[in-house]
C-alpha cells in the first residue's frame, strides 16, 4: 500500500517542491527538515532520518550539462539513502536538492 502511495505521489510530484540545496563538495552537510546530503561532484545523495514515515523523499541533481537526474523515492525515517547520478548523463553536478512528496 505504501509503495502504491509513494509511486502515485512520485508521478504527481514531477514538479514537486524542492526543499533545500545541498552542497557540491565532497563532505556531508545538513539539509532542511533534519535531512543530510552528500556529494562527490558527480553523485548527490540524501538521507532523511526524521521519524515522519508518511513522507517520501528523493535526491535530485541539476547537472552541468543542463539535465536533471533523480534518485529513487525512499521513506523518511528509514535511514536509507537516495542517490542521483549526473555520471549517468555524462556530466558533473551543478547543484543538488531534496524533493519531498
Amino acid at each position: 500500500m505504501f509503495k502504491v502511495r509513494a509511486l502515485a505521489l512520485a508521478a504527481a510530484a514531477a514538479g514537486s517542491l524542492a526543499l533545500g540545496v545541498g552542497t557540491a563538495g565532497p563532505a556531508s552537510a545538513s539539509a532542511p527538515g533534519g535531512c543530510v546530503s552528500w556529494s562527490d561532484g558527480v553523485t548527490y545523495g540524501a538521507s532523511c532520518p526524521r521519524s515522519d514515515s508518511a513522507i517520501v523523499f528523493r535526491a535530485a541533481a541539476v547537472c552541468n550539462n543542463g539535465q536533471q537526474v533523480f534518485g529513487p523515492w525512499k521513506p523518511t525515517g528509514s535511514g536509507l539513502w537516495s542517490y542521483a547520478y549526473c555520471s549517468s548523463v555524462n556530466s558533473s553536478i551543478s547543484y543538488g536538492h531534496i524533493d519531498f512528496a
